[in-house]
């Protein structure tokens, strides 16, 4: 687990939930603003997800993988004085994806990539997952490993989904399973059992997998923050994360 020293002089931007190479998201239309967000930051976040090897429509986790890594590269060739902080989720925890990213870490030093959160300065950023309901670490590393053995999904299961898509299941889902005051507080027990150094002096909370877009939602002093996701139907923000 990380925790880094504020960087002076820097705005910092964040995304989660792009679930890239997917026929359910339309994160290749918000490409043009990402770029621009990290040509205007010092730090850039991807707090997980931004990759889906469940539903990838590539045949296999290491076709996926290699396709992240080229995004990866792309993406850093942006921003060349950008430092990145990859923080994975469950849909791309994968060994492959992960494999790539300690490759691409040791031959770049302005990428690093965490498991499950990182704290910069006075603001923690994870993916979300931890705000299931019923979660500790421990459950949290075995849902994760869930979905590293996961397979891409079927044709038919891809078709099924597409289906739910267009009756926008996905966006009474997230309002049903992620009551945000809910998440919020679980996170925030999360935050505590990790220790002192994740909840002294924090202010800001960044974090996705919701796929529920909010802004500055205050509990306990910390304000909550979540991009939502580029999937129809659903907002999605690029956000300046406050660090101080």
């Amino acid at each position: 687990m990380a925790r880094l020293s504020a960087q002076l002089q820097h705005p910092c931007c964040v995304v989660s939930d792009l679930h890239l190479f997917t026929r359910r998201s339309d994160a290749d239309q918000q490409l043009e603003p990402i770029k621009a967000a990290v040509r205007r930051s010092r730090t850039f976040v991807l707090a997980g997800d931004i990759f889906d090897f469940r539903w990838s429509r590539f045949s296999s986790a290491e076709a996926t993988a290699g396709e992240a890594r080229r995004w990866l590269e792309a993406l850093l060739a942006v921003g060349p004085e950008t430092q990145f902080h990859y923080v994975l989720g469950n849909h791309d925890h994968s060994p492959a994806l992960i494999e790539q990213l300690e490759s691409l870490a040791a031959a770049e030093p302005r990428f690093r990539w965490h498991p499950y959160q990182v704290r910069i300065g006075n603001a923690v950023f994870l993916h979300g997952d931890a705000g299931n309901p019923r979660m500790n670490q421990e459950r949290l590393e075995a849902y994760r490993l869930g979905f590293a053995e996961e397979r891409p999904a079927s044709i038919a299961a891809q078709r099924m989904y597409d289906v739910a898509m267009a009756l926008r299941l996905h966006v009474v889902g997230a309002r049903l399973l992620f009551p945000e005051r809910s998440v919020i507080r679980r996170l925030t027990e999360h935050l505590h059992r990790l220790g002192p150094e994740w909840t002294t002096g924090v202010r800001n909370v960044y974090f996705g997998h919701t796929h529920r877009a909010l802004i500055g939602v205050e509990y306990e002093g910390r304000m909550f923050h979540n991009c939502g996701s580029p999937m129809r139907g659903l907002p999605f923000h690029i956000l300046e994360a406050d660090l101080s």
